[in-house]
């Protein structure tokens, strides 16, 4: 579960950048808590079942981690 919520999390990073190089800024695709949540959230509830919403939820706040990790270099 740890790989899948870090690649997620890794791929909401991703996008949001990309989305921002298109100059798409408006929710979820400027907010990388909230495409980490929206982009995890289907793929983790089918594979995990309920326990798959909380995932979806460490999923988002990890990708957020993973952009003030950035900001800081």
């Amino acid at each position: 579960m740890i790989f899948n919520i870090l690649g997620l999390a890794a791929l909401a990073h991703l996008m949001v950048d990309f989305f921002q190089y298109l100059e798409i800024n408006f929710k979820p695709f400027n907010c990388n808590l909230c495409w980490g949540f929206w982009l995890s959230l289907f793929p983790l509830v089918i594979q995990y079942g309920t326990q798959g919403f909380l995932a979806a939820a460490m999923t988002g706040v990890t990708s957020e981690v993973i952009y003030r990790l950035i900001q800081r270099l």
